[in-house]
C-alpha cells in the first residue's frame, strides 16, 4: 500500500504536468493571461509550502468568455465537474481522478473568470486589468521541476487569503505576515478589489481569534512540517494583524 506522503508526491507530479500543459497551450499563461492563486501561489511568497489537491487560476472577464477557450484546451483525462457563466463572472472546475495501489483521490483544477467568489455573498474579489498588470511571473517548484507561472501582487494575494479565511487560509495568512509583513495601503486596495471591503475587518477578527487559540501552533506545525513557527512568532504576527482592525 502506498504511503500517504508518497501519494501526495504522486499528486504533485500530476499537478506539474497540468501546469506545463496549460502553459504550453496559452503561450506561457500569456494568451489569455492566467494568474495562479491558492496554495501553489503561496510558494512564490514563502519557502514554506504545503501539499494541496486544488490548483486555482483566475482570468479577466472578456466580452465573450475565456472559459470557453479554456474548456477546449483541457487534457483528455480531465473531466468537467462544474461550468457556470453568470454575467460578471464564470467558474470552471475540472477534475482528474488518480488511482495508485488501491487508493484513489482527485485533483481539482479551477478557473475563475471576472471574479473570485467564496462561500458567502460578501466574498467577491474583482479580477481587473489592474490586478493582471500587477501580477508577476515567477518560478515555483512543483514536484521535482521548476514551473514558471503568474502570481498576484502580494497585497492582492493576502487580500484573497483574508477574504476566504478558511483554516488553511488562516495558517497561510500567519505565514505570509510572518515572512512578508503587512503591505502598505492594504485597506485602500481592499476598497477597490473587494465588492465588500468591510469583510477585511470582519474576517481579520476571526483570523486573530484563530491564531490566538492555543491549538494553532500545533495546527501550523502539522501543516508545514516544521517547528520554526514559535510562540514568539505568533505574538509578533498577532501584533501586525491587529493593525488592520
Amino acid at each position: 500500500m502506498v504511503k500517504h506522503l508518497d501519494f501526495m508526491k504522486f499528486r504533485e507530479v500530476e499537478v506539474e504536468k497540468i501546469l506545463e500543459y496549460i502553459s504550453k497551450c496559452t503561450d506561457g499563461f500569456e494568451n489569455p493571461k492566467i494568474v495562479v492563486i491558492g496554495g501553489y501561489a503561496l510558494r512564490a511568497f514563502t519557502a514554506f509550502s504545503r501539499y494541496t489537491r486544488d490548483c486555482d487560476f483566475v482570468l479577466k472577464k472578456l466580452d465573450g468568455w475565456n472559459l470557453d477557450r479554456i474548456q477546449k484546451l483541457l487534457l483528455k483525462d480531465l473531466s468537467i465537474e462544474v461550468f457556470e457563466k453568470r454575467g460578471s463572472y464564470g467558474f470552471l472546475r475540472c477534475i482528474k481522478l488518480l488511482k495508485v495501489d488501491g487508493r484513489s483521490a482527485k485533483i481539482s483544477v479551477d478557473f475563475m473568470e471576472g471574479e473570485v467568489r467564496g462561500r458567502t455573498e460578501e466574498q467577491i474579489f474583482f479580477i481587473t486589468e489592474e490586478f493582471l498588470q500587477k501580477a508577476t511571473k515567477v518560478k515555483i517548484r512543483v514536484a521535482e521541476k521548476e514551473v514558471e507561472i503568474f502570481v498576484p501582487d502580494y497585497a492582492d494575494y493576502l487580500l484573497l487569503k483574508i477574504m476566504s479565511a478558511r483554516p488553511s487560509d488562516v495558517r497561510d495568512v500567519a505565514t505570509l505576515v510572518w515572512k512578508n509583513g503587512i503591505p502598505n495601503g492594504l485597506k485602500e486596495r481592499a476598497k477597490k478589489a473587494l465588492a465588500h471591503p468591510e469583510i477585511l475587518r470582519k474576517n481579520m477578527k476571526l483570523i486573530i481569534d484563530d491564531i490566538s487559540d492555543k491549538r494553532f501552533l500545533d495546527s501550523w506545525k502539522g501543516t508545514f512540517v516544521t517547528t520554526e513557527f514559535t510562540e514568539k512568532t505568533r505574538e509578533e504576527v498577532l501584533k501586525e494583524l491587529k493593525k488592520l482592525l
